[in-house]
């Protein structure tokens, strides 16, 4: 399991929309009009912006090009080098393995408002994009660039067993498919790509070893600095405690639908009674940190949309509607 903290946006993410614009024909003044941006974010990579200005950017950029597969498109026209030191990292990697275990780790260098995740179960691989408050143009920007990506540096035209999406696009869904080349789901609990275990091992003609360890010192020195500037530990800018660890643990559990404390205990390598030791220890428990996961996710679905009881039960873990009713009565 390999996953990445939250919460941090940079000009990258609205620089991917300037680099898309012309291509799509969008009025890129007219959105970034209001966006309150200072000048300089828009001509320099690595400038600190809010993460709800990022998201207002890229949702206005949807609403105001009328075209609900913004973020797909975008994807397709991204010329290598648009995502920086990322897209160079990605493509000098050995295999789509490594890649994906890359941009995981380094994603908080372009924008980190969700949590990216890669599991492996059985004969299944697993990314997921998990963000409850996310914009489904992003999401879509996301996925396809994986896929996208790994076949222009792999020259393999790889198909997933399955792409799902958190947003709702059912209209358009065989423009989806086009993409994929595979079956595509709406209304999921989280954005997410599953593909067979074997195509980790899928090499890179791009591949390029030296160049790429020299890049990945230079994208940890960034994460690094970055975790500084935060208040964070300088070692990898992870969570500052347990706690912390196991909140990202359960969203990540809670978007694969079983986030009992045995499954969160194994996302953190350790058992579950130690677990229930340090939690106890901080002055909480698994049980608390969950309803209080499942609260803020709840009250994010419910004020961005008008989920129904299944989907909802899905998007917080539960096994049945039932157990989701009556956690909304206690709400």
């Amino acid at each position: 399991m390999v996953h990445a903290p939250a919460q941090s946006a940079f000009s990258d993410f609205v620089l991917l929309l300037l680099s898309a614009a012309p291509k799509l024909g969008l009025p890129i003044d007219a959105v970034l009009r209001n966006a309150a941006l200072p000048p300089e974010a828009l001509r320099q990579r690595g400038l600190p912006i809010s993460l709800s200005v990022a998201r207002q950017i890229w949702s206005s950029a949807e609403k105001m090009s009328g075209n609900p597969l913004l973020g797909l498109h975008a994807a397709q026209g991204l010329e290598v080098g648009s995502l920086d030191l990322l897209d160079y990292l990605t493509r000098s990697s050995s295999s789509f393995g490594t890649a994906l275990e890359r941009v995981i780790r380094f994603a908080p260098l372009v924008a980190n408002g969700g949590v990216l995740s890669l599991e492996v179960t059985g004969r299944r691989a697993h990314f997921r994009h998990v963000s409850p408050d996310g914009v489904p143009a992003v999401a879509d920007l996301i996925v396809s660039l994986m896929v996208l990506r790994t076949r222009a540096f792999s020259g393999e035209h790889i198909r997933p067993q399955a792409v799902r999406f958190r947003h709702r696009r059912e209209r358009v869904a065989g423009e989806y498919e086009r993409v994929f080349d595979a079956r595509v789901e709406f209304d999921a609990p989280c954005d997410e790509l599953v593909f067979d275990r074997d195509l980790l091992e899928l090499p890179f003609h791009s591949a390029e070893p030296r160049l790429c360890e020299i890049l990945e010192d230079c994208a940890a020195a960034r994460l690094q600095a970055l975790g500084k500037a935060s208040g964070a530990p300088a070692a990898a800018a992870v969570p500052s405690s347990f706690v912390d660890d196991v909140r990202q643990a359960l969203q990540l559990c809670i978007a694969q639908g079983n986030p009992n404390i045995d499954r969160v205990a194994e996302h953190l390598g350790v058992s579950s009674r130690t677990v229930q030791r340090l939690l106890r220890e901080q002055g909480t428990s698994h049980r608390a940190l969950l309803m209080e996961a499942r609260t803020e996710l709840a009250n994010r679905y419910l004020a961005s949309s008008n989920p129904t009881r299944r989907a909802l039960a899905a998007g917080l873990g539960y096994g049945s509607t039932r157990s989701v009713s009556r956690a909304l009565r206690r709400r």
